[in-house]
């Protein structure tokens, strides 16, 4: 079995649709599915761009093993950045799947270019388009203006 090193698992209270949701909505392919009954207890995916490939789980929560799926529009504790050719077209892709953007995509600066969703099964989505000449200054000049509009604005 070919997975990523980090290998993240998303708990969903619908599985079954949560993995609809990212083979229609990014674009992931269906590694396995391990069932207890009609219960997904486990399940391997795969996302696939020019930067590579990544694997993640999809699960149904089990609140008594304290793994607890989010609200649709509740906080989240986590999120997860999909580094993307396009990013416009991944937006529209999983919007048009049924995820609910939260950001619509725009420029950071020039060569980095974001947007992001909220997919049905309540999971935070980035969408990162990141040109080769971006360097990590660049992104914390970027940052650092974000800061100082945001705090500006209280």
């Amino acid at each position: 079995m070919d997975l990523s090193t980090l290998h993240p698992n998303v708990t969903a209270a619908d599985p079954r649709a949560a993995i609809d949701f990212y083979v229609a909505g990014l674009g992931a392919e269906v590694i396995d599915t391990i069932t207890a009954g009609d219960t997904i207890i486990h399940s391997d995916l795969r996302v696939t761009s020019s930067r590579g490939a990544s694997t993640f789980t999809v699960a149904a929560a089990f609140p008594s093993e304290g793994a607890v799926a989010p609200e649709p529009d509740g906080p989240t504790t986590g999120s997860f950045t999909l580094y993307v050719d396009d990013a416009d077209a991944a937006h529209a892709r999983a919007v048009a799947a049924g995820a609910r953007s939260t950001q619509e995509p725009g420029d950071w600066f020039p060569g980095f270019r974001q947007a992001a969703v909220r997919c049905p099964a309540g999971q935070r989505w980035f969408f990162a388009q990141v040109a080769d000449h971006v360097t990590a200054a660049d992104v914390q000049r970027a940052s650092d203006a974000w800061m100082a509009d945001a705090g500006s604005a209280d």
